[in-house]
């Protein structure tokens, strides 16, 4: 056999992702209801969206985050926001560089 096994964490953090990078926005509560969390209290480091948003390139409007068209050209690093296995040290040269 030959694969990943992919967590309910995963699975999340794959429907945040590819909802920001295709459509460029997110509804929390979507999200939420769809993978039966509090997408507010769960551990996906939101916080950091913040810093972002202070640079114009996300919005953060109630329940939906929203990529700003001038954050488009960096949707990719504003999801790495939530991909948890590119913090891990052993899996960082697997990714491609951004710019």
């Amino acid at each position: 056999m030959r694969g990943i096994e992919v967590t309910a964490d995963d699975l999340v953090r794959r429907a945040v992702i590819q909802a920001l990078s295709c459509h460029f926005e997110l509804s929390m509560e979507a999200i939420g209801i769809a993978h039966l969390i509090d997408f507010r209290s769960y551990s996906l480091r939101t916080g950091e969206l913040r810093e972002y948003a202070k640079d114009g390139l996300v919005e953060l409007d109630g329940d939906w985050i929203v990529v700003t068209p001038r954050g488009r050209l960096l949707v990719r690093i504003l999801c790495m926001v939530f991909d948890k296995y590119l913090r891990q040290a052993s899996r960082r040269a697997s990714y491609s560089k951004v710019i």
